[in-house]
């Protein structure tokens, strides 16, 4: 299948607020899981943190000086804003000393005000992501590797130090003795993809019982740190397979470097397991 062929099939229609309302609530509720999994000490030592402000999750980890890693999610989706929450989420990094942050926008966010007083608080889009889902029925179609021999495992306490190193190396961040944390703690499945014996990508699912598995924590991230997209196409029809077994009734996931054409390999491999793009997600930050 070519990505032509892949991206005619994948449905671009919109979904409804509360639709949307429970996909971020899910993801919401992986991130804040996620950051709940670092020890005590070690996040007070990295200012890593997580808290709830007008509905929305709000993260902060001062120590990376990486955009992604201090963002709102949810805000204006999860319940109407107002432009005080908004400044108060502001404050709250800037009391923190985070200068580098990210404020998500996305069709469903209320009211409709909401964009201009992003604006008006000096805010300007940055970039953005697909929002990227599936339901839960089979998948019709798994990636095409060729000739490569890929493998996907689940991550386990054997070999959590190796997954963890790979992905710190990835990502070129210190999480200290965080990662290892997330490996059998209750709705998370890490994965890695091995060729020649070697890691050579990994992705992590954040699935409640009978609920939306997130698909996250990609490295490295396809069409950003590489272009070499089999690995994660791998390990995302594995992560699909096992996630069904499991009892999901859907998967979300974005496309990071998003493409108007839809005409990377992401959108192919993506499409073929099922996935299609109900909204786009903008960030806004200060310029």
């Amino acid at each position: 299948m070519t990505a032509s062929d892949a991206n005619r099939g994948m449905d671009t229609s919109a979904v409804d607020h509360s639709t949307a309302r429970a996909i971020e609530g899910a993801e919401a509720r992986a991130w804040a899981d996620l950051y709940a999994a670092a020890p005590a000490g070690w996040a007070a030592t990295a200012g890593l943190g997580a808290q709830e402000i007008g509905g929305a999750l709000v993260l902060h980890w001062a120590a990376t000086g990486r955009r992604y890693f201090s963002r709102a999610i949810g805000l204006g989706v999860a319940a109407p804003t107002t432009r005080e929450e908004i400044d108060r989420v502001l404050t709250l990094w800037d009391e923190l000393g985070i200068a580098m942050f990210l404020v998500q926008s996305l069709p469903h966010c209320a009211p409709a005000a909401y964009e201009s007083w992003l604006y008006q608080a000096g805010l300007e889009p940055f970039d953005a992501q697909d929002r990227i889902v599936r339901g839960g029925g089979p998948i019709a179609a798994p990636p095409e590797l060729g000739d490569r021999e890929i493998a996907v495992e689940r991550i386990e306490r054997a070999t959590a130090e190796e997954w963890s190193e790979f992905v710190q190396c990835s990502y070129r961040l210190d999480t200290g003795p965080w990662l290892p944390e997330l490996v059998n703690r209750p709705s998370w499945h890490q994965y890695a993809a091995r060729e020649g014996g070697e890691i050579v990508a990994s992705r992590g699912m954040y699935l409640e019982p009978g609920g939306l598995a997130w698909l996250g924590m990609d490295a490295p991230v396809p069409g950003i740190t590489t272009h070499d997209h089999a690995p994660d196409a791998a390990i995302c029809a594995a992560i699909v397979a096992d996630g069904l077994a499991r009892g999901a009734r859907g998967f979300i996931a974005d496309i990071e470097a998003p493409a108007d054409a839809m005409d990377t390999p992401a959108y192919a491999s993506f499409a073929a397991l099922g996935f299609r793009r109900p909204y786009v997600r903008t960030h806004w930050t200060r310029p």
